[in-house]
């Protein structure tokens, strides 16, 4: 059984950002930890997030100047969020009933554990299978 605390603590830190961050910051923040999300916190409390999807649809798109706009004018602020000892396929229904690719993992004091991607996920399903597999082989 594997719980979405153990997932999290596997990744490296999370990458987060002010809700008055400017949407440039906050790319360049994703970019150099090479990841598709940031974590926006308020006084360490999750307010939202801001996504690679975001970028596109709220700012590109959009044509907002990077250096004017804030990342709270842009980022997803409903959230859907897992609790640490929540369950691999709990998180991945969750991520697929709500069409999200990134769900922060929240210990249940309100502590934000770390951001599991959909890609983190299916890994680690595929490891679960393998090793599944090695142990029926022998």
């Amino acid at each position: 059984m594997v719980f979405l605390r153990q997932l999290v603590a596997k990744r490296e830190r999370i990458v987060s950002v002010s809700p008055g961050a400017t949407v440039r910051e906050a790319a360049e923040a994703m970019a150099a930890a090479n990841v598709g999300c940031a974590a926006v916190l308020r006084a360490n409390q999750l307010v939202g997030i801001l996504t690679e999807r975001d970028l596109v649809r709220r700012v590109l798109i959009e044509e907002r100047h990077v250096d004017r706009t804030q990342v709270s004018e842009v980022m997803t602020d409903e959230v859907v969020v897992g609790k640490g000892d929540d369950q691999l396929g709990k998180a991945a229904r969750l991520m697929r009933e709500n069409h999200v690719r990134h769900l922060p993992v929240m210990e249940k004091d309100g502590t934000l554990l770390g951001i599991l991607s959909i890609r983190d996920l299916l890994h680690e399903e595929i490891q679960d299978m393998r090793d599944y597999i090695g142990q029926s082989e022998g």
